[in-house]
């Protein structure tokens, strides 16, 4: 498996021929319509546009716009592109509201691709969310092909029963959110996610080969996480952490 960072938690994942975008954000449509002095900017210009990564599956974690943006997906789509994209099965009709044809995807219930296992893992934004048929709104992605394991967090925090079902799963390698959650970003409505701290723990309990970071650039300094912050507490959990710039690949 070919592991490339396009900033946030967009990443192209190539395996067995298939090629795989998660979350892809390649805009600056959060940073339109803000205020004057307004945190929200992205740290550097979108790398390359979804066609150019000329995806066969495009897997969404959840419907906040950093993660579900209208923008990245709408002109890749109206060009003729032609990936499966798969929602969380609660995201549905926002998906349709947005003029998107997606595909349900549910915890625990995989799918294939060619070759390639994808199964839907619970995931916490803070806390469990289920709609009334007890699916969830947001999900992480196990990707597996020839024996290897990708998990991809999406924006996720930890609960009860998290890591004891990720070492069942015994991924080689985890892409985790790092920019943690405060106070401040909080009474903001900025959800967070799993601290650099707490990333590298569960990296270490679950037995990876090592973590990558996401979630700690594109907003950087409000909503990221500093890379010197996230390789001491790699170093104090005793896990190894590849730090990907943007565009860099890693090859599991």
């Amino acid at each position: 498996m070919k592991i490339t960072f396009y900033g946030q938690c967009t990443f192209l994942i190539e395996a067995g021929g298939v090629r795989i975008v998660t979350d892809p954000y390649l805009t600056d449509s959060i940073d339109r319509g803000q205020p004057e002095g307004s945190p929200w900017h992205r740290a550097f210009p979108a790398p390359v546009t979804l066609s150019e990564l000329n995806p066969d599956v495009i897997l969404i974690s959840h419907a906040h716009g950093d993660h579900f943006d209208r923008e990245t997906l709408k002109p890749y789509y109206e060009a003729g592109g032609a990936a499966a994209l798969y929602v969380p099965e609660p995201v549905l009709p926002f998906a349709a509201k947005l003029g998107l044809r997606a595909r349900p995807a549910n915890a625990d219930r995989p799918f294939r691709i060619g070759d390639v296992t994808i199964t839907p893992v619970a995931c916490a934004h803070q806390k469990l969310r289920q709609d009334d048929d007890g699916h969830f709104f947001e999900l992480s992605y196990l990707i597996e092909q020839d024996g290897k394991k990708v998990f991809f967090g999406g924006d996720m925090s930890l609960y009860d029963g998290l890591t004891e079902k990720l070492t069942a799963m015994a991924p080689d390698v985890m892409l985790i959110p790092v920019n943690g959650a405060d106070y401040y970003r909080t009474a903001t409505h900025c959800i967070g996610n799993t601290s650099c701290i707490e990333a590298a723990k569960l990296a270490k309990a679950v037995g990876v080969k090592y973590f990558i970071p996401t979630h700690h650039d594109v907003y950087y300094p409000y909503n990221g996480c500093r890379e010197s912050w996230i390789r001491d507490s790699a170093a104090d959990a005793g896990v190894d952490v590849h730090i990907l710039k943007v565009c860099e690949s890693e090859v599991v």
